[in-house]
């Protein structure tokens, strides 16, 4: 028994050893610089209405995110390892309107964000009014390519 419960511990270990090791790893490095790009909702009618979202973003090597999401700002914006998706996280508050032409606000923007490839990376956005659960949540897709 006191075998078992060994090895047991020693395969808890090892396997939290390898969550540690993947967030050591993480590569922030490689969205530094100013990036643009632009989204699609996936509620096809509601991508009609509001159109493609052009987006902005600003990442300094010290990881001060700032942006823009259509006409709205992003602000205190903060990115981390997303091993759920097995990419990258960025949050952050959003103010203002996303489009003139339409009274649409969210208060709260997450980016999904995949390993960056020959300058541009691709992944998801969620707009929303809280991080924890929002029916009226508004995901899309994302599309990124690093500025020269």
């Amino acid at each position: 028994m006191k075998s078992i419960l060994s090895t047991a511990l020693a395969m808890l270990l090892m396997f939290c050893g390898l969550g540690f090791s993947q967030s050591e790893e993480a590569n922030f490095d490689q969205f530094i610089g100013d990036w643009t790009g632009e989204g699609r909702f996936y509620n096809v009618n509601f991508s009609d209405e509001l159109g493609t979202i052009r987006f902005t973003l600003r990442i300094t090597p010290d990881m001060e995110i700032t942006g823009t999401i259509g006409d709205a700002q992003l602000e205190d914006a903060e990115i981390e390892v997303d091993d759920w998706n097995n990419g990258y996280r960025i949050r952050g508050s959003v103010s203002g309107r996303i489009s003139p032409y339409s009274d649409f606000e969210k208060r709260r923007i997450t980016l999904l964000l995949k390993a960056v490839r020959d300058n541009a990376t691709i992944g998801d956005f969620h707009l929303a009014n809280n991080f924890m659960f929002d029916l009226t949540m508004r995901p899309g897709e994302i599309r990124l390519r690093r500025n020269p």
